[in-house]
């Protein structure tokens, strides 16, 4: 069986959205943890306020902390951006907001963005709000190529799109649009709402599987490690018994956490420490 380290396990930015960039690092720092997934939401940095000067400071505010930036996450499913849309319009408008995203990630260094495949309207046909979609991911994905780097396409639970929701929704989008910048991600919460299990997505997925988002929830809710009902633990020694190399982000965003994010970080990075204890034993 192979084992996960905590080098692999990421902080993320989400539950600290009223506080400071410079306190969720400092939290980080605190913590042990090597690595962060930044978060694209207001006031940390959003796209739209990311100059080039914000972005430079940014970096420099997470690496002076001896901190690794692994991936720039947008937000992009409660803000107007949806890149299946019918209207031109609100295509384009996302398109532009996504692509200066990539060219966001590759000026942070962390050479990786996450993506969503969007939503098509309740009633409408879904192949056609799909075609939609696979048009703008083709085209994010040029521009992945071109700023050298990899998106990370995430599945979305039923709630929030009714496009890409599973390990065969994921495989096909990679088959339709074949690019070593194109890749693909699971998150617990999602797994578990698809009525799947990890497993299903290495299975499926094989090496182009390269980020995770791991995190408790009932099953969703996007919850702290242990405040949920998840299999968590049973998920990390699946993970682990892959082989997986890549990086973990605890994408916690529930507002339960917010006036004291770091306490359910502290709490998942300790039970995460206690898991991988026992998988090398």
């Amino acid at each position: 069986m192979g084992a996960l380290c905590m080098e692999q396990l990421c902080g993320m930015n989400l539950h600290y959205q009223h506080h400071s960039l410079e306190y969720f690092l400092d939290r980080q720092v605190e913590l042990g943890l090597k690595n962060v997934e930044l978060w694209g939401g207001s006031p940390h940095l959003y796209i739209d306020d990311a100059s080039p000067e914000r972005v430079h400071t940014v970096r420099n505010a997470i690496q002076s902390r001896g901190l690794n930036p692994v991936c720039y996450t947008p937000e992009t499913v409660v803000y107007p951006i949806n890149i299946a849309a019918e209207e031109e319009h609100i295509r384009w408008r996302s398109l532009q907001y996504l692509s200066r995203g990539i060219e966001i990630a590759s000026e942070l260094g962390c050479g990786r963005m996450l993506l969503t495949p969007g939503w098509g309207y309740v009633g409408r046909e879904k192949k056609r709000s799909m075609e939609y979609s696979l048009q703008s991911i083709e085209i994010l994905t040029r521009k992945a190529e071109r700023e050298n780097v990899v998106l990370a396409l995430e599945h979305l639970s039923p709630i929030s799109s009714n496009l890409i929701n599973t390990s065969a929704d994921l495989k096909m989008i990679l088959e339709r649009i074949p690019s070593p910048n194109l890749k693909a991600m699971l998150d617990t919460c999602q797994v578990c709402l698809a009525g799947e299990h990890v497993r299903d997505y290495f299975e499926a997925l094989g090496e182009n599987l390269v980020h995770i988002h791991l995190v408790d929830g009932t099953p969703g809710g996007h919850l702290a490690f242990g405040d949920g009902e998840l299999p968590l633990q049973e998920f990390v020694e699946t993970i682990g018994a892959w082989g997986y190399k890549g990086f973990l982000s605890m994408e916690i965003s529930d507002r339960r956490y917010f006036e004291k994010p770091e306490l359910a970080d502290r709490q998942s990075v300790s039970l995460f420490r206690k898991w991988i204890c026992l998988m090398k034993r």
